[in-house]
């Protein structure tokens, strides 16, 4: 079982919400609902135990498979016998009063039954139950929990539906579990559960299946390790998110065979089908994920009422459903266990006659072309005709390409590349040669973020044109070795601009030629992803001019692109964002070079200090990547481009969304460097230092052994410095700047600004310590004097200079001129408080305390409006030693919207705004949902207000907020 439960952080919230109304004195029902193996045991009982923990018992009682109704009152026998033992006999005799003797029926051994249990009728049953847990629940909030009601009996159901209509000011909560697909249309329970919904007092609960990003958090539960990619989506995809399937396709090495318990377990239901459905369903199986009712009925070749009957019996069984104009499985893994059940006589034969009626199909111009080629080209290679699958699969791939549909092309591409050896004159009938197939493919995984698999074709691809020797021309192994350099540096492994260089020289350069333009744009591109920006501008117009006179329209296009920051980064910045512009203007309206120019643009734009018009053209090229299959590579790249420019703004919340979005895309490795670098920047500065630690450690891991260049060094660098120094470990976070820095190839302005602010920050904190010397602030003044004027450098150099002046004792003097200068730029918006922080200390350093008050105050102020609270967190200690007159943690002073007393005094505006939500049994999704926030942030709201106000869990939030009346003290008529 997996370590830890994973993706039920919302319904877990709810329970507890339902257990808190309870606990306030309405008793509440849950009703949870899901498919067998989705983790509803495995819910309920984590929040047994989390509820047993926080002072409620937990009493379960558990409903009996004995076919037709069951046996009567099981799960309620088994309840009580469950609390007998947890209060004992005489307690328990206690608490049902009167009650006791009907109880006899249901517990004959219970003393003091009078020896008549079967004079006893159901009313005075029902009344007995229930008034025993009304008095049990009037001593210790009482949970009550019923797994697997779906195999309840008559009884137990008529109790169920009494005891929620009865139940007055109990603190009780009932929670009850079902397999929703264990209800046909005629189940029982259909009728109690329509029932229940009409009862205010009853919430209807479904369990979801889980995200590929949630899978991959189970599995690495479950191995102790990060899982690679391919691993995640294959058992996504297999287990369609059911968690019993995920445990159990977790230590598969194959990929491919199930084992033989589940698969004897998968079919249970199909082998109870009447034949002729039995008959389908293997049809079905053969098909894909989707058959259309028509496909099916031109395949199934069966008069239509009989197809109809067939068809509902599977359905009505709970093997296949109803897909909007056709029908699936209930679930892949079922089709699966079905489709390997089939004789090979059988398999080859159903798939030739899917495929055969797709080609017909296909000629009469019924369904669109891509979609039925791949899946004819699919079908004749089960049925194993090559050669009409390799024609299919290469026309597939065509036009999967052509419409960008990049991971298709690769797949098709891939089978095509697996039968080649098995068809006669293959080079002519796909009119090209295996290595030009290899790269085409390699072309297509490259597209389809599949770097890894796209640099093993290359390197195929390479080999065979080497092997070939002089009857290759040297034109084709340039390109090809272009391409791996290209890959290389997607990659982030080293020796990617050699590679080029390698490719270039196989090239002369007279005659001109389209080719050498293409290789001298992929060089210039390596010189700056390198750092090298003066070689990058030398020769970035020579390529875009030989582009042009080549006619290499795409090369001169992506030669500009790349001269523009090369420019800006040299301190050229009007002559860098004309070159840009001019980019622009190559690429017209053609999507793909579009989504680079905004790719640059925008990391441009936010380095030079424009955020607002960074995260602009960031969100543009986000669409753009979307809409041409781009978004998993090219569009998680813009989202690191989005999300900072919106940090530096103060929108972290919009940012932290961005950031997760882009991250369940599972996008390559250096787009995962960035937005993890990110992520340990926000959760630091919001004040949770393990994770940042945490989240820096790991692009720490990820970028070991690979060459990324200065755009990835320097930021992940700043992630783990400041990290370091929100430990508290300036020794550190100064050894990994300087490292970094100095290791980098001329002067990264951009990328080195907000880096030796947190040099300044880790000096001035070494040089209390002692720790630090002449030539470190010699160090930091070099490196800080060349970037005058350039870009935001306005705004940093002021910080860098108020850290150097703090190296002979706090001078108020320097940090008011810093946030002076910080107040007035667009970001980044936490120097504001930062600054003022700063400010404050100095004074209080000096024994200015009261001229400390007001930079404190306002800093204050700044950082809980941006949910700093790493800031807020040191102005509190600051005001708490040095005893300033300042009130804690936003507590009614200026600019805190809350009333200087009241209920919650310690809580900002929007944790008030919060807590009403909690109060009113919100999940943290709801919330997110209701103010315009992340999940996540939701959650880290709600952890800050139980700190705040000193209790456990929600339940005692919700109890509090009721006691205290915040439900008429309504924050957002407060804020008009």
């Amino acid at each position: 079982m997996s370590p830890a439960m994973v993706g039920r952080s919302e319904q877990l919230d709810g329970l507890r919400s339902a257990l808190a109304a309870a606990v306030g004195g309405v008793p509440v029902t849950v009703v949870l609902g899901g498919e067998a193996g989705v983790g509803k045991t495995r819910l309920v009982t984590e929040f047994a135990a989390e509820a047993e923990r926080d002072g409620a018992l937990v009493v379960v009682g558990q409903c009996v498979n004995l076919g037709g109704d069951g046996l009567a009152y099981a799960p309620i026998t088994g309840a009580l016998r469950d609390l007998g033992g947890r209060l004992g006999t005489d307690a328990l005799l206690a608490a049902a009063g009167p009650g006791r003797a009907a109880l006899a029926s249901l517990l004959p051994d219970l003393p003091g039954g009078d020896g008549q249990p079967d004079g006893t009728s159901q009313g005075r049953v029902f009344e007995a139950v229930t008034g025993l847990l009304e008095h049990v629940a009037a001593e210790r909030p009482l949970v009550l929990v019923l797994e697997d009601l779906h195999w309840a009996d008559r009884a137990t159901r008529q109790l169920l539906g009494f005891a929620v209509r009865a139940l007055g000011n109990a603190r009780l909560l009932i929670v009850g579990t079902y397999r929703s697909d264990e209800l046909s249309r005629d189940h029982p329970l259909r009728l109690l559960l329509a029932e229940l919904e009409r009862v205010r007092t009853v919430h209807r609960v479904d369990l979801p299946r889980l995200t590929e990003h949630e899978v991959a958090e189970q599995l690495a539960g479950l191995a102790g390790a990060e899982p690679p990619v391919d691993a995640v989506r294959r058992i996504h995809a297999r287990s369609e998110g059911v968690p019993f399937f995920v445990e159990q396709l977790a230590d598969l090495d194959d990929g491919t065979t199930l084992p033989e318990s589940l698969r004897d377990l998968l079919l249970v239901r199909v082998e109870q089908l009447s034949d002729a459905s039995q008959r389908l369903v293997r049809l079905l199986a053969v098909g894909s994920d989707h058959v259309g009712h028509d496909l099916l009925a031109s395949v199934a070749a069966v008069d239509a009422d009989a197809l109809d009957r067939t068809l509902r019996e599977a359905v009505s069984a709970n093997v296949l459903r109803v897909d909007g104009d056709g029908y699936a499985f209930r679930h892949a893994l079922v089709r699966e266990a079905v489709h390997a059940d089939l004789l090979p006589g059988e398999h080859a034969r159903l798939h030739a006659l899917y495929a055969a009626t797709l080609e017909r199909r296909l000629a009469s111009g019924a369904g669109p072309r891509r979609a039925v080629t791949a899946e004819a080209a699919h079908h004749w290679f089960c049925a194993h005709e090559h050669e009409k699958s390799f024609a299919a699969s290469l026309d597939a791939a065509a036009e999967a390409r052509s419409l960008a549909a990049y991971d298709e092309a690769q797949r098709n591409f891939e089978r095509a590349l697996e039968l080649w050896d098995q068809i006669p004159e293959a080079a002519a009938k796909a009119g090209c040669d295996h290595a030009e197939l290899l790269a085409r493919t390699a072309a297509a995984a490259n597209n389809a973020g599949e770097l890894d698999r796209a640099l093993a074709l290359v390197d195929a691809a390479l080999a065979e044109v080497r092997a070939a020797g002089d009857a290759v021309e040297p034109s084709r192994v340039a390109r090809l070795l272009g391409f791996r350099g290209t890959l290389l540096s997607e990659l982030g492994r080293g020796g990617a601009t050699e590679e080029v260089e390698r490719a270039l020289a196989l090239i002369p350069a007279d005659p001109p030629t389209a080719r050498r333009a293409r290789l001298l744009q992929k060089y210039v591109s390596r010189l700056m992803m390198d750092g090298r920006q003066a070689g990058a501008v030398a020769l970035g117009r020579e390529a875009a001019e030989l582009a042009h006179q080549t006619g290499e329209a795409e090369s001169e296009f992506r030669a500009y692109v790349v001269l523009g920051p090369s420019l800006v980064h040299s301190g050229q910045v009007e002559a860098g964002l004309e070159a840009l512009e001019t980019a622009r203007q190559l690429a017209g309206e053609r999507p793909e070079w579009l989504v680079s120019y905004y790719i640059n643009m925008s990391d441009a734009l936010h380095l030079l200090g424009r955020y607002g018009e960074a995260e602009q053209v960031a969100q543009q090229g986000i669409d753009r990547a979307g809409a041409v299959g781009l978004a998993r590579t090219l569009g998680t790249m813009l989202a690191g481009n989005a999300a900072e420019p919106l940090m530096a703004l103060g929108r972290w919340d919009d940012a932290e969304r961005v950031i997760i979005r882009a991250l369940e895309l599972r996008p390559p490795g250096r787009h995962v460097w960035h937005l993890s670098g990110l992520r340990s920047w926000l959760a630091l500065w919001r004040g949770d230092v393990e994770a940042a630690s945490r989240f820096a450690f790991e692009v720490h891991e990820r970028l070991a052994g690979h060459d990324p260049g200065p755009q990835y060094v320097l930021p992940a660098t700043r992630a783990a410095a400041e990290a370091a120094l929100g430990r508290g470990e300036p020794n550190l976070a100064w050894e990994l700047i300087r490292t970094a820095i100095d290791a980098t190839p001329g002067q990264q302005f951009g990328y080195e600004l907000p880096l030796l602010g947190a040099a300044g920050w880790a000096l001035e904190a070494r040089a209390r310590a002692g720790t630090a010397t002449d030539d470190d602030a010699a160090w930091l003044r070099g490196r800080l004097e060349p970037t005058s004027g350039w870009g935001p450098a306005p705004t940093w150099a002021p910080v860098v200079r108020a850290h150097l002046a703090g190296l002979d004792g706090p001078s108020p003097d320097a940090w008011r001129a810093a946030l002076d200068t910080v107040e007035a730029a667009e970001g980044p918006a936490h120097l504001r408080p930062f600054a003022g922080y700063r400010l404050g200390e100095a004074y209080v350093l000096l024994g200015e305390r009261a001229a400390a008050e007001e930079p404190l105050r306002r800093a204050a102020e700044q950082a809980d409006s941006l949910g700093a609270g790493l800031i807020r967190g040191w102005i509190d200690d600051l005001v708490r030693r040095a005893r300033l007159g300042l009130p804690p943690s936003g507590s009614g002073g200026p600019g805190t919207g809350g009333p200087g007393t009241g209920a919650f005094p310690a809580l900002t505006d929007r944790e008030r705004e919060v807590l009403h939500l909690v109060a009113a049994g919100r999940s943290n999704r709801q919330i997110g949902e209701e103010l315009f926030i992340s999940t996540k942030t939701a959650s880290v709201h709600v952890s800050n207000i139980l700190a705040k106000l000193g209790v456990s869990g929600r339940g005692e939030a919700a109890a509090l907020a009721h006691r205290e009346g915040l439900l008429d003290d309504d924050p957002a008529r407060q804020a008009g």
